[in-house]
């Protein structure tokens, strides 16, 4: 791989905490095929040719994630990639006052659920987390499930140190529904190996909307 990469590459990579054995050489192949390929191999990011916008081409830039994002003009798509291969707890959250469900994901529940309490999220301050499942790619399997749900999405915006934010990821819809999204597409053996948390009040979250 070494040779693959210019110094400048190596650097960058360097100085957001990856190294070249993260990186799948997808050079010769389709956008899908080295997206589809680089995930098989356990790989967060891809080399490509040069491609995309002009200043990308421009540029030189060749690094991506696996979506084919450029990672050299939006050092964040790193974030992004990061996050949807990091192992956590995807949870369903409801708020009575509210009447909304969210999906998200989390590296510590309690923590979170505070979090969403304490700042008001979307506009809610009764914020309880009634399911979650602890899985290997986080923000994938959240981004997966919250696809799934039949229902409007909302944004709702809320203040969080003085500044307005928007809340993302909620849903208009029943904790059946949520629930419904994040498993059924499970199978019975991948449900033996979840490691799960379900609240005894999830009654009272079947919203319903026609």
């Amino acid at each position: 791989m070494t040779s693959l990469l210019s110094a400048d590459e190596v650097r960058f990579l360097a100085r957001h905490g990856y190294s070249e054995e993260d990186v799948y050489d997808g050079r010769y192949q389709s956008k899908e095929g080295r997206a589809a390929a680089a995930k098989e191999a356990g790989k967060h990011l891809v080399l490509a040719g040069v491609i995309g916008r002009a200043n990308c081409r421009r540029m030189g830039h060749r690094l991506r994630t696996r979506a084919g994002h450029c990672i050299q003009c939006k050092p964040t798509n790193i974030a992004f990639q990061r996050r949807e291969d990091t192992p956590g707890y995807v949870y369903i959250a409801g708020s009575l006052s509210g009447r909304i469900i969210k999906i998200g994901t989390t590296g510590d529940l309690n923590l979170r659920e505070n979090q969403m309490r304490a700042e008001g999220y979307g506009g809610s301050k009764d914020w309880i987390v009634l399911f979650s499942v602890y899985v290997s790619k986080g923000g994938e399997f959240e981004r997966a499930a919250s696809s799934r749900v039949k229902g409007n999405r909302v944004y709702r915006t809320y203040f969080k140190d003085g500044i307005e934010q928007g809340a993302v990821e909620l849903h208009l819809c029943s904790f059946g529904e949520a629930l419904r999204a994040m498993t059924e597409h499970l199978s019975d053996e991948e449900r033996k190996r979840l490691t799960v948390f379900r609240s005894k009040h999830t009654g009272r979250y079947e919203f319903e909307y026609e």
